[in-house]
């Protein structure tokens, strides 16, 4: 993998650690019906949430070849909102993590499979619908980062 130069980069290192450890607090969020069902659904949150981290990485070292700003200030305005979009992203994973499941004792086996399906499918849509978030919070005002309004989810 390539080292990058700017340090919203090397920031970014510690956050897949943290996902990891997000994608523990999930299985125990969800209960323990079925060891191998929540171990497989915990794989599966981690691996997407994993996914997302390199994706958001991706898109945030592109925008910075694709126009790296000569201004100091501007540049550092764009390094620090990649740092608060990843710590945005983490966040979400977080709360993604922790809600619990919405099982009910009465649920069969197939019920229960189903609703984590719906999770982990939710899980993905808000992590999408961030990631197209932070892509137009840099492509809404071309040259103007230091102006972006600063969201929190």
């Amino acid at each position: 993998m390539t080292r990058f130069g700017c340090s919203s980069c090397r920031s970014i290192g510690s956050s897949s650690l943290g996902v990891i450890g997000l994608a523990a607090l999930a299985a125990a969020a969800w209960g323990a019906d079925d060891p191998g069902a929540r171990a497989l659904q915990q794989h599966q949150l981690q691996r997407q949430q994993q996914q997302e981290a390199l994706q958001l990485r991706m898109q945030q070292q592109q925008r910075t070849v694709q126009e790296a700003p000569a201004d100091p200030r501007r540049r550092q305005a764009v390094e620090q909102l990649q740092i608060d979009q990843q710590q945005q992203q983490q966040q979400l994973h977080y709360r993604q993590g922790i809600e619990p499941a919405s099982n009910q004792p009465s649920d069969d086996e197939g019920t229960r499979r189903a609703k984590a399906q719906l999770e982990l499918e939710k899980a993905q849509q808000q992590s999408q619908q961030q990631l197209r978030r932070f892509e137009s919070e840099l492509q809404s005002k071309p040259g103007a980062a230091t102006d972006l309004p600063r969201k929190t989810d």
